[in-house]
């Protein structure tokens, strides 16, 4: 078996076309989900010339892929090199996202851990219903 350093790539499951996510794809700098969203991911290794592989035979999510807030951003436990996270609720203040990290490791201990951490952004989606937010009372004139 011959080594093949790898990167770790977050690829959203849409975005894939068949088994393989297109060669030469790289990674989003950030990610947003809708706050009723959930997204797919599979994790790919990335050779030394930009290309992806399938890293699904020789590694493993271990540990398992993880949300740096829960009470935004909740993460399954991988099936193979896919999961999925979910939007739960809250938006995220802008400019500070929720940080997802994924760690490979190699089954033979030979390559890794990789790390791939993606920030993701929670945004609202379209209305669905109102509200009506009272401002604070004031003291009627005379």
């Amino acid at each position: 078996m011959s080594k093949t350093k790898a990167l770790v790539n977050l690829i959203k499951k849409s975005a894939m076309k068949g088994k393989l996510a297109p060669a030469g794809t790289t990674p989003p700098d950030s990610f947003v989900l809708v706050d009723n969203e959930d997204s797919t991911c599979t994790v790919y290794g990335v050779d030394s010339k930009g290309n992806q592989v399938d890293i699904s035979g020789v590694a493993t999510l271990t540990p398992p892929p993880t949300s740096s807030d829960t009470t935004i951003i909740t993460v399954d436990p991988p099936q193979g090199m896919t999961f999925v996270m979910h939007a739960v609720g809250p938006l995220t203040t802008p400019g500070s996202p929720v940080k997802v990290t994924a760690v490979a490791t190699w089954n033979d201990g030979s390559e890794g851990p990789f790390i791939f951490t993606l920030p993701v952004e929670v945004t609202a989606g379209t209305a669905g219903a109102i509200t009506i937010v009272p401002g604070p009372p004031t003291v009627q004139g005379p």
